[in-house]
């Protein structure tokens, strides 16, 4: 039983790595810049890939605020939060609060269901571009 466990994990990570040999894009980090470019350019059909160095992909972004899971976003915010589907609240002034952890599973669950792929703990040591690949 546990060859086939192992097994199956080997196999589906190998299609995975696989798929991710051709890449149109490669995105270094996970944080939340990472995930949004990740969903936006795999929703215009692109191949995409990130490479996490951490295990949770996500940033600092999980820890909110002074380690409060709560993050403040300015107003002109707004639109992005909609469009990942992210509740939030009115605060004082021109801000609005939303949960930390409710954000980063947010961000990465529209990276992944738009098509990019994730890969955590990874490092990324060097970066080859070809002239013309682009």
């Amino acid at each position: 039983m546990e060859a086939n466990v192992s097994g199956s994990i080997l196999k589906g990570f190998a299609r995975k790595f696989s798929r991710a040999l051709r890449l149109d894009v490669a995105i270094v980090g996970a944080g939340p810049s990472g995930l949004v470019a990740a969903c936006r350019i795999a929703r215009a059909g692109a191949r995409v890939a990130v490479f996490e160095r951490k295990l949770a992909p996500g940033g600092g972004i999980w820890g909110g605020a002074m380690l409060n899971n709560e993050i403040v976003f300015q107003q002109e915010m707004k639109p992005l939060l909609d469009e990942f589907g992210i509740r939030y609240a009115r605060a004082s002034g021109r801000f609005l609060t939303a949960d930390s952890v409710e954000t980063a599973a947010a961000l990465i669950y529209r990276a992944v269901h738009a098509g990019a792929t994730i890969f955590n703990g990874v490092t990324v040591e060097d970066v080859v571009y070809k002239k013309g690949s682009c």
